[in-house]
C-alpha cells in the first residue's frame, strides 16, 4: 500500500469590485459573486465543489472495481437562510442541509453500485470536510 504525506492546498481569493472576487489556485481562476448575481456565489461553489468530487471519486473507484460508468451526474441541493449572513435572526450562517442524488448510468447490477456508493462517499474529501468539523483559524493582516 502507497503511502501519503499531507498536502498544503493554497487559494488566494481577491476584490474584482463589490461583491465579486477572484479566487486562484495554481494556474486556475475561480469567480464568485455576492448571490449569484453575475457568477456563482460561494455557497454555490461549496456545492459545486461536493459535486466535483463525487464524480472525480465516482470515476476512480469505478476503475478500480472494474465497473464502466457510462454516465454521471450529481444534483445537490442545499437548504440555507440568509438572515445570519445580514446580521439578523439567530440561524446559523451555513447550509443546514445538504441532499445528494447520484444517477448513474452503468450495466452493473445494484448491489455493485450500493458497494461503488459507499466508496465513492466514504473517500471524498469534500463531503468529509463538510460532515466533520475541520478546525479554521482565520488571521487579520494589511496590505
Amino acid at each position: 500500500m502507497a503511502e501519503y504525506n499531507d498536502t498544503i492546498i493554497k487559494v488566494v481569493g481577491e476584490r474584482i469590485s463589490s461583491g465579486e472576487w477572484k479566487v486562484k489556485s495554481g494556474k486556475h481562476e475561480i469567480f464568485l459573486s455576492k448571490g449569484g448575481a453575475n457568477y456563482p456565489s460561494p455557497i454555490q461553489c461549496l456545492l459545486a465543489a461536493l459535486a466535483g468530487c463525487l464524480q472525480s471519486l465516482g470515476e476512480i473507484v469505478a476503475m478500480e472495481m472494474g465497473i464502466t460508468i457510462e454516465d454521471l451526474k450529481v444534483e445537490i441541493e442545499g437548504t440555507f437562510n440568509l438572515g445570519r449572513v445580514y446580521g439578523e435572526g439567530s440561524q446559523r450562517a451555513g447550509i443546514k442541509e445538504i441532499k445528494v442524488k447520484m444517477k448513474v448510468e452503468s450495466d452493473v447490477d445494484e448491489e455493485t453500485l450500493e458497494k461503488w456508493l459507499a466508496q465513492v462517499e466514504g473517500r471524498c474529501p469534500v463531503s468529509d470536510n463538510l460532515a466533520n468539523p475541520t478546525p479554521i483559524a482565520i488571521s487579520l493582516g494589511r496590505f
